[in-house]
């Protein structure tokens, strides 16, 4: 099963850099990660099975931009994984959402990782969120229409309709996978602590053109993440 990480990012050239990392230590081998831009930051590129698209235009909401992003992704590829271009993916990342995507259209893991001042992982109960964390098999994802044309919700929404239709997940964690998901809230522009309007906030904001520069995150170690024991209550 050939599986693209789909990235929508806007104005974190630092962060995204970091994302691109995480996908170069991936260990699943048949991949690919698809980057839409709509803030016209970079010149259009690509790197080892990886593409990056870069619009002047601002997508209305980011329902349709994540639509978009899903629509450049190759013929060959039959599961979609939503990565977030602020957060971290560990190197079984792909591994663990292919796993569950064999098992079930939807893969849902039940663990999120969060870290700590020391660079430490902390880990912690999603309670059914945390979708920078989901993948879906492509042709589900087709069926249902995509995201709705909303910016803060649109993944609840797809997740009402997935409920509404019986659609069956699985948890790669309950499959044996440490979880691989690391939420960084501080510092970033999460539109869940922005608001209603914080997708047009964010798009009132400009950057400079830049290149992308694939980095390792400072402070933790992707290759080796020191993951606490202890499993801890949804954090929010």
């Amino acid at each position: 099963m050939k599986i693209a990480a789909v990235c929508c990012t806007y104005l974190r050239p630092f962060a995204l850099g970091e994302l691109v990392r995480c996908f170069q230590y991936q260990d699943y081998p048949y991949r690919e990660l698809i980057i839409l831009d709509d803030a016209g930051q970079y010149e259009d590129g690509e790197g080892e099975n990886w593409r990056l698209v870069s619009l002047s235009r601002r997508f209305a909401t980011l329902g349709e931009k994540r639509n978009a992003a899903a629509a450049l992704v190759s013929p060959d590829v039959e599961a979609l994984a939503v990565w977030d271009d602020d957060d971290l993916y560990l190197p079984w990342a792909l591994s663990a959402s292919v796993a569950a995507l064999r098992r079930a259209p939807w893969s849902r893991p039940s663990l999120v990782l969060h870290p700590t001042s020391d660079g430490s992982l902390r880990q912690h109960r999603t309670g059914g969120l945390f979708h920078g964390g989901w993948a879906y098999r492509r042709g589900l994802f087709q069926l249902l229409g995509g995201y709705a044309a909303v910016s803060n919700g649109e993944d609840q929404e797809l997740a009402a309709r997935l409920a509404r239709t019986h659609v069956g997940h699985a948890d790669p964690i309950r499959l044996g996978f440490r979880p691989f998901y690391v939420y960084r809230w501080a510092g970033g522009w999460h539109l869940s602590n922005l608001g209603l309007r914080g997708y047009q906030r964010l798009g009132a904001l400009r950057g400079g053109k830049t290149p992308l520069v694939a980095a390792d995150p400072p402070g933790i170690d992707l290759r080796n993440p020191r993951i606490l024991r202890g499993v801890y209550p949804r954090a929010f």
